[in-house]
């Protein structure tokens, strides 16, 4: 794990303050060479009620903008993203749908973006970064999924876990992670694939597979990221 990964995971787990915690999100975004960086979330419970929380730090004229413009219900890309399980890119395909939306986002200062739909077993939230120029090539986007989607699920958990402080709930059953599960999800924290920790650890690709799948149903996440992400903020991997 790296150093911003590793100092980013803990104030996820100790911020009290979701202004503080976001603020080391956009330090690290801009690491990153992302100028912006925006999450939106609902509860998924009750349905009838949805608990919805934003926080961004585009400028006021386009937060304006998009309000008075009622974008979100046109917003090609929100649309996108939310019908899908991998990063959305904004790119010519997306960029060609609703033009006039977008001349008024890159009138805003906003060009260039890439965000992921995350889901958890309390909330569904949308993670973006964007910036106001310089094409996000293939190249920087290999070079760069990988943490884009760390800083996607801890922005995600982190501010998920502050949403959540002090909201009614039922009191969590406790998660308790088998002595392999917290070796495989300790590698996966470090970057390696199934073939990888296979390796590692000697043992088969499809046991490392089937530890994962019973840790994403422990955890109640989509992918093996956001579970070594959600073990790492509860503090499971070390026990």
């Amino acid at each position: 794990m790296s150093y911003w990964q590793a100092e980013l995971l803990e104030n996820a787990m100790s911020a009290t303050d979701v202004e503080l915690l976001f603020d080391s999100i956009k330090t690290v975004a801009r690491q990153l060479e992302f100028d912006y960086v925006a999450y939106g979330s609902r509860r998924l419970f009750p349905i009838t009620k949805p608990c919805l929380f934003l926080a961004n730090n585009y400028s006021p004229a386009w937060q304006a903008a998009y309000s008075a413009n009622r974008y979100l219900d046109i917003d090609p890309y929100v649309q996108r993203a939310m019908r899908s399980v991998k990063p959305v890119l904004w790119d010519a395909e997306l960029k060609a749908q609703m033009p006039e939306f977008w001349q008024d986002a890159q009138a805003h200062g906003l060009s260039e973006g890439w965000g992921q739909t995350l889901l958890n077993s309390e909330t569904q939230g949308l993670v973006t970064f964007a910036r106001g120029s310089g094409t996000i090539t293939a190249l920087e986007l290999e070079t760069k999924q990988a943490q884009l989607s760390w800083l996607a699920q801890i922005t995600h958990l982190g501010l998920t876990r502050l949403q959540m402080r002090g909201a009614d709930s039922v009191l969590p059953v406790p998660i308790e992670l088998s002595q392999r599960e917290k070796e495989i999800l300790q590698w996966t924290a470090d970057g390696k694939s199934s073939d990888d920790v296979s390796v590692i650890l000697g043992i088969s690709k499809r046991t490392v597979n089937f530890h994962i799948n019973h840790c994403l149903k422990k955890l109640g996440c989509q992918n093996k990221i956001a579970a070594a992400v959600k073990a790492s903020l509860m503090g499971l991997l070390w026990k």
